[in-house]
């Protein structure tokens, strides 16, 4: 009779090996689905807050004063459910042709509005009587307020 010698992993030794490498694969598989979908529900709260925050935003231009000393003063008002800040102004003698204002130019701060308050800024820019002089402002959630008057 001839004597094999048997070279290899014993059927248990090799179910072990192959479980523990699923088990691995798996629980991988799992941390980087898990840590996908925290990303990507985090982005998604943002996403939700800041719409939320835009339609709270609520904000008017009450009045224009074209002052003689080359200033002019713009109060607001806001009615919405969020406290807000103007981030820019836009002046010009029509809605296609407005102009940013520059920091610079502000005498006084853009405001910050308090739910229920008003507020107004300052700022120089070159106007000429009887012209009409459209200003638009931008609002920290992206809404605008349009108002216009005649100088």
């Amino acid at each position: 009779m001839i004597n094999r010698i048997r070279k290899g992993v014993s059927p248990v030794i090799a179910t072990t090996i192959i479980i523990t490498l699923t088990l691995v694969v798996g629980f991988a598989t799992w941390s980087f689905v898990n840590s996908e979908a925290a990303a990507a529900s985090g982005a998604f709260g943002q996403s939700t807050a800041s719409n939320v925050n835009y339609l709270r935003e609520k904000f008017v231009i009450t009045n224009i004063a074209f002052n003689s000393n080359g200033t002019i003063t713009v109060w607001f008002y806001n009615n919405g459910a969020v406290n807000t800040q103007i981030k820019e102004i836009y002046i010009g003698i029509s809605t296609t042709s407005m102009i940013k204002v520059p920091s610079n130019d502000f005498t006084r701060p853009l405001p910050t509005l308090v739910v229920g308050n008003s507020g107004y800024t300052t700022f120089t820019h070159t106007t000429n009587s009887g012209n009409t002089y459209y200003i638009k402002a931008v609002g920290q959630f992206g809404n605008v307020a349009l108002y216009y008057q005649k100088a």
